[in-house]
């Protein structure tokens, strides 16, 4: 009992940190905004940052989840020997990422980036300049990330969520006082000066477990063939939305100056809100998924995992709704000011209106990703996701001639969407009644219904000319009522267990 209440402890209190950490992400971007809005400078600094930092933390992560449990058995039996593996990994890193780092520089330095990046020959030397220092920060991320590694296996589960709040204090800060739009650069150099402070985040536990790190390099070990074999696998399975949103960057470069900063602050903040939603839940069903598989059938195991994925559309369809027809609003409210004008707000609310249909799909193919590794299969997942992101590029360049932002976005959108069928046909074929496909319909069909009200009476109610706190009031009790129009047209058509068991528990709650 008492290892049950820690356990829940924690999760609060990882659960309370990411909250927080998404909270300040979001303010630093807001003021970002109003900053630099969506001039071409930032366009540049965009296209500098999803190039070499964005990718950069995404592969960084993926190292993480793959040392954590070749670290954790080696702890199990031996502290010292955990040691010695950690300090083999990370040498290992440390020396591929600065020989990419080299190569990168020499790349950016002698091949034409600007034109492959889509950019005016005009701005080559400004993009040149601004890669060239982003570039630098790959051997400090893969540091940060590999120590985080170490320190969660020795049950540090906050460090991770809390890495990121000096760096945001420190950019929200200097936007606020002393960032202006003529100083892009200096923007840029505090960025990447701020990844230091997410590394000395990780000398308080360093001290408290007394790490020590043993350098080495033995390429040929057995771990490290593991670890980059996973580290592969888990790239791209898990971060296919990143993949996807490059996609559209580069595309719509051809678009015109602010096309790239809109894709950028859509991306910004529909990222964290869909990633909050699904991974929160994934995270819980994840261990779940392990405990149901080790003691049941294949076919029950299945029937479990449709359970889960029906309830979950039941909870991210109503939000996807919300935000699409919330688009125009939700960027006014959070963004509009200062460099960030109303078409500023009209390119960006466009991308994250169609980016926000795509949740579902994204959120089924994460839980499908999680029940197919439970079973030890990764090539089916991989496979999956590689057809999403081949959709996207193909759909990208169809649309590419004539499109806008948010179309680019719709594509993704649909990509995402296919790409989640695509896995529910393949996971659940073998045994048919596993999941409930009229209970998804109905979902569905009350999502649709919702969307619908909401987005007359958005139309009818939504004034960019009125108060930004009325607005904001305003779209808070819509968004009540949505959940209670989706609510009822659930009810309406028989769609009662969800509703029931919400019930049930708030009733507890109340007790």
């Amino acid at each position: 009992m008492k290892q049950q209440k820690r356990t829940l402890r924690t999760i609060a209190l990882v659960i309370a940190i990411t909250l927080l950490t998404k909270v300040l992400g979001v303010v630093r971007e807001a003021l970002q905004a109003r900053v630099f809005g969506t001039a071409l400078a930032f366009d540049l600094y965009t296209i500098s940052y999803n190039n070499t930092i964005y990718i950069f933390t995404t592969v960084a992560y993926a190292l993480c989840v793959a040392a954590v449990p070749i670290i954790s058995k080696k702890l199990e039996s031996d502290r010292e020997a955990a040691f010695r593996t950690a300090g083999n990994l990370i040498c290992v890193s440390l020396v591929v990422s600065l020989v990419l780092t080299a190569l990168l520089s020499l790349v950016v330095q002698f091949a034409p980036a600007a034109e492959f990046l889509n950019v005016a020959s005009e701005n080559a030397p400004v993009l040149r300049t601004y890669l060239q220092i982003c570039l630098l920060t790959l051997p400090l991320i893969v540091l940060i990330y590999l120590l985080v590694s170490v320190f969660q296996s020795m049950e540090h589960y906050t460090l991770q969520g809390s890495l990121s709040l000096p760096y945001n204090i420190l950019l929200i800060v200097f936007l606020a006082l002393f960032a202006s739009r003529e100083n892009m650069l200096g923007y840029i150099l505090v960025v990447c000066l701020a990844w230091v402070l997410q590394l000395a985040m990780t000398v308080p536990s360093w001290i408290q477990e007394k790490f020590r790190f043993y350098p080495a390099l033995r390429f040929n070990d057995p771990d490290v063939k593991l670890f980059f074999r996973t580290t592969v696998v888990t790239v791209f399975t898990t971060s296919i939305f990143l993949w996807c949103y490059l996609a559209d960057s580069a595309t719509v470069t051809r678009f015109g100056d602010g096309a790239v900063s809109a894709v950028y602050y859509a991306d910004k903040l529909f990222t964290p809100v869909a990633t909050t939603l699904i991974y929160s839940i994934s995270v819980v069903l994840f261990p779940k998924y392990n405990q149901e598989y080790s003691r049941v059938s294949a076919r029950e195991y299945k029937k479990y995992v449709g359970g889960t994925v029906e309830n979950t559309l039941f909870v991210i369809l109503p939000f996807s709704a919300m935000f699409m027809v919330f688009a125009v609003p939700i960027i006014h409210v959070l963004f509009e000011g200062g460099n960030f004008d109303a078409d500023s707000t009209a390119m960006t609310s466009s991308v994250f209106a169609m980016y926000s249909i795509g949740m579902a799909g994204f959120c089924v193919l994460d839980l499908i990703n999680k029940a197919y590794y439970t079973m030890g299969k990764t090539l089916t997942p991989l496979l999956i996701n590689a057809l999403v992101l081949g959709l996207d590029l193909v759909l990208n360049a169809v649309v590419r001639s004539g499109g806008s932002g948010g179309m680019i976005a719709m594509v993704t959108a649909i990509a995402l969407t296919i790409g989640g069928l695509v896995a529910l046909v393949c996971f659940f074929r073998s045994e048919k009644g596993t999941l409930n496909t009229a209970r998804v319909i109905k979902n569905l069909v009350a999502a649709a219904v919702m969307s619908g009200v909401l987005w007359a009476l958005t139309k009818l109610l939504y004034s960019p000319d009125g108060s930004k706190l009325v607005v904001l009031a305003e779209f808070i009790l819509l968004g009540v009522l949505g959940i209670a129009i989706y609510a009822a047209v659930c009810w309406l058509l028989n769609e009662r267990e969800a509703l029931r068991l919400i019930s049930v528990k708030f009733r507890k709650r109340e007790d």
